[in-house]
């Protein structure tokens, strides 16, 4: 038998590793084979192995059956804190939902809307008249992480928020251990603040400080932290690559601008993006039991790695998948995740979308790639979807 090629799609799937930059490259053609001839497949990376779920339906299934695929303790990476309710169950997680929610209506946050555009003028106005910008460590990342500084610390000292704002921008810019530990002191800091000084007031550090879960018992210390970290990890990667990777179609298809202009376009263009490209990637799940999934059978204690992103390119769901189709309603996209964890922020992610093209297109036109093109564009390996880098020339409006 001939030796496969090391950049085989099926040779690539048995050691299939969602960090390494080289996989990231050729991922689509390893989930399509997957797709086709292995859907649940078995990769070798990770430490001890994982499963690789990669079917829309079996990826529906899992995720619409936590009593059998639990998400607890199934972080991608080690965490000092539990990392709830990402990787809680019902009916923990549950009552968790429940106390963050109104935090999270699309009512609620529109209330944050016009300190949301004052972020995104103002990182605008540092680069518009250069008619060039990267735009991801220029406009996406620092406007995600003083948005959601905004609506989780929701500050009303000026001084303490712009300290807030540079440590979480850090974050997203930097992904390092020393921004993550800067980011969980900072957050234990206003955790502690309002235990010692109660505020009635409708918002994060409220809900987790004074709300109870499972009966009547309140949060830990640790749950606490978690929530919080969470709402910043949740956000940070997953918005920054949503609005990166738009951008990134718009220079590669100048023709798609007037349908972002088009404030009708939220209704169901953006989906259609964020089918494609899935600011979500994938997450965790252990089996609690021995199934069956796709054919394969899986025991207990097993641990899956669940593809949002190649279920929203299988063409037995959305036809002609890997491509943009905005000519057609493609519902039930697994972008924001599905089932009780689907994404807590995605009212959140919407609006911060709709902002920044917004803001963006009252000032700048034409964007285009200021050197290369769409191939030299690298997306950052993990569990989000994005490019790593958006190098953009425009127009001025």
């Amino acid at each position: 038998m001939a030796e496969q090629p090391e950049n085989d799609p099926g040779t690539l799937l048995s050691s299939y590793d969602m960090f390494s930059p080289e996989h990231e490259r050729v991922k689509w053609g390893v989930f399509e084979h997957a797709r086709q001839a292995c859907p649940v497949a078995h990769t070798d990376a990770d430490g001890g192995g994982q499963y690789v779920i990669t079917r829309y339906e079996d990826v529906r299934r899992v995720l619409e059956d936590p009593a059998t695929f639990s998400s607890a303790g199934v972080a991608p990476r080690p965490s000092p804190v539990t990392l709830n309710p990402l990787d809680a169950d019902p009916p923990y997680q549950l009552d968790l939902r429940k106390l963050l929610n109104p935090l999270f209506s699309r009512t609620f946050l529109m209330k944050f809307e016009p300190q949301m555009r004052k972020s995104a003028t103002a990182l605008i106005d540092n680069w518009v008249s250069r008619g060039r910008v990267e735009l991801i460590s220029e406009f996406a990342a620092p406007f995600v992480g003083s948005v959601l500084a905004q609506i989780v610390f929701n500050e009303t000292d000026s001084t303490k928020m712009q300290r807030a704002i540079e440590i979480v921008t850090a974050v997203a810019l930097n992904s390092d251990d020393e921004s993550y530990f800067n980011l969980a002191s900072l957050a234990a800091e206003y955790i502690v603040e309002r235990e010692d000084n109660p505020i009635d007031r409708d918002d994060v550090l409220n809900a987790i400080t004074t709300g109870t879960v499972l009966g009547g018992r309140p949060l830990t210390e640790d749950e606490r932290l978690g929530v919080v970290t969470v709402l910043f990890l949740g956000g940070l990667d997953t918005t920054r690559g949503a609005i990166g990777a738009i951008a990134y179609h718009l220079a590669r298809r100048p023709e798609l601008e007037h349908r972002v202009r088009d404030p009708k376009w939220i209704r169901q263009d953006m989906d259609e993006f964020i089918r494609l490209e899935s600011p979500v990637g994938c997450l965790g799940r252990t089996a609690t039991r021995d199934v069956e999934l796709g054919g394969v059978r899986i025991k207990q204690g097993e641990q899956l790695l669940v593809r949002f992103d190649s279920a929203n390119r299988d063409d037995t769901k959305f036809p002609d998948a890997a491509e943009l189709r905005f000519d057609t309603v493609r519902s039930g996209h697994a972008g924001f995740g599905l089932g009780v964890h689907r994404c807590l922020g995605a009212h959140l992610a919407r609006i911060q979308i709709t902002i920044a093209f917004d803001e963006l297109l009252k000032r700048i036109t034409n964007l285009r790639f200021a050197s290369g093109g769409p191939a030299d564009v690298h997306w950052a390996p993990g569990i989000a979807n994005g490019p790593e880098a958006l190098d953009l020339a425009f127009d001025l409006v």
